[in-house]
């Protein structure tokens, strides 16, 4: 592969910025929906759609925004992407009703889309294969860094200004990203004919997407049952065999099939696997902790900051020794490491010593950490140069359906077993009391034994991954 002309990690700053703009802007708003609500007088159920229509926005379009960059430049399209998200951040700001700034949060997505459908594919072009387990090891550490600082960052703006900050913040990083893009990143050519893109099979993808995620955000809020989830499945369903058909028939399909039966099928569905453990950590432990432990809610947030600052260390390690050993043994070692956490947490029971927890969160953690940046790594070096805006849509696809994913499947599985411990339906304390903690435990060990199975069962699939001449070889 041609060095580029420019020093490669003078390219990651400017991809880093706007990927840490993008990952950050999924989470920060979520604290700030009581206030919107308030502010705009709405009900809850009407402000979540500030959040969902970014996520359906960028989940659905990650994989057709890659490919079409294939052939227009990668470059051009995340840069379109950073001016796309920062108006759209002003709009947000600007917003006097609702309506107005749920409409912008989706064109908001729909730059993010542009932007992290080619992040991986541009920091794997400006990287040799021998350095690219580095590169992805720093990048995971900025994608973890903008999911974990949502939060806290949401609550400092809105106890200390006003919610219109939440995207006012965004103008000035966006500017100095798409500054950087022009004088740091190569301006890349088009790879490849031009794709013959079947729009059926576009938005027979996009629309499955955006039905399932619908299904799998909304289920846990609003119950298995609600009138909005099942039609969302079996929308999605239906969508997704439709594309399958479309696709098979087309001559040049959005995302052949063929790529999906070899290694790349392998590490997007690790992908998907990792990033649902990965939530299913943060999603349910704060409930364990307050409702269980009867901890408080600043204490609560001193025991979840373990597993992302230990990942946040593990990462970019991980990411340099890949480059030595291949994604192989790195992702077999963390998702087995990932598996013991959860077995410990399993049994942290009503009254552990801190210790347990400690153990349990540094495990996963680091085994996560392990895992990631080889996977990454090992993704994108399963396609030919001309479909790396394909393969980096795809690794971004998974990575959003695994984190809307995990969260259901958390929430659905601990509902079940609270129930079936006698612990009632969750939720539904008809005085408004606290749950039933003995059952609420029982119900955690069952669920993170369940993870605990997944993650050894992703180690098996990883041991199918590529040996260490995938990070060798051009």
């Amino acid at each position: 592969m041609t060095e580029p002309p420019l020093p490669r990690w003078r390219v990651f700053p400017a991809l880093a910025l706007g990927t840490l703009m993008a990952t950050l802007d999924i989470s920060v708003v979520n604290i700030a929906l009581p206030t919107l609500s308030r502010a705009f007088r709405v009900p809850l159920t009407t402000v979540e759609w500030v959040v969902l229509a970014y996520v359906l926005a960028i989940t659905g379009l990650l994989l057709t925004l890659g490919r079409v960059a294939d052939y227009l430049g990668r470059r051009r399209i995340y840069g379109t992407g950073l001016v796309v998200f920062t108006l759209a951040s002003v709009a947000c700001a600007a917003a006097p009703t609702a309506g107005w700034l749920i409409a912008a949060r989706a064109v908001q997505g729909l730059g993010a889309a542009m932007m992290t459908a080619n992040s991986a594919a541009l920091l794997t072009a400006s990287f040799p294969p021998a350095e690219r387990g580095r590169a992805f090891g720093a990048f995971g550490a900025t994608v973890g860094v903008g999911l974990a600082m949502g939060p806290p960052l949401g609550g400092l703006i809105v106890g200390h200004l006003s919610w219109r900050w939440i995207f006012l913040v965004n103008i000035p990083l966006g500017i100095l990203a798409r500054w950087m893009l022009q004088r740091r990143v190569p301006a890349d050519r088009p790879h490849g004919p031009r794709p013959d893109l079947n729009m059926a099979g576009a938005l027979a993808w996009c629309g499955a997407l955006v039905a399932l995620t619908l299904g799998l955000s909304t289920g846990p809020s609003h119950g298995w049952g609600a009138p909005t989830v099942w039609p969302a499945f079996a929308t999605g369903a239906a969508l997704l065999a439709a594309f399958v058909v479309v696709e098979s028939r087309a001559r040049d399909p959005l995302l052949p099939v063929s790529l999906l039966r070899g290694p790349l099928g392998i590490t997007a569905l690790l992908t998907l696997i990792g990033n649902a453990l990965s939530i299913s950590v943060g999603f349910h432990l704060p409930l364990y902790l307050e409702e269980v432990l009867r901890f408080d809610a600043s204490t609560s947030g001193r025991w979840l900051a373990t597993m992302p600052l230990v990942a946040l260390v593990v990462t970019p390690l991980a990411g340099r020794w890949s480059d030595r050993f291949g994604a192989r043994v790195l992702s077999v070692m963390g998702l087995v490491m990932t598996a013991l956490g959860f077995f410990v947490l399993a049994h942290v029971g009503e009254t552990p010593h801190p210790g347990h927890i400690f153990g349990g969160m540094t495990l996963i953690g680091a085994g996560l950490g392990l895992f990631t940046a080889p996977n990454s790594s090992a993704l994108m070096s399963t396609v030919p140069a001309h479909q790396l805006g394909l393969a980096s849509g795809l690794q971004a696809t998974m990575r959003n359906l695994g984190i809307a994913g995990g969260a259901a499947a958390m929430a659905a599985i601990v509902a079940t077993r609270f129930a079936a411990h006698g612990g009632g339906v969750l939720g539904a304390s008809p005085d408004g009391g606290a749950l039933h903690a003995g059952a609420f435990a029982l119900a955690t060990r069952d669920a993170y034994l369940a993870m605990a199975t997944l993650a050894m069962v992703a180690a098996l699939l990883a041991l199918k991954q590529p040996g260490p001449q995938a990070a060798t070889e051009p």
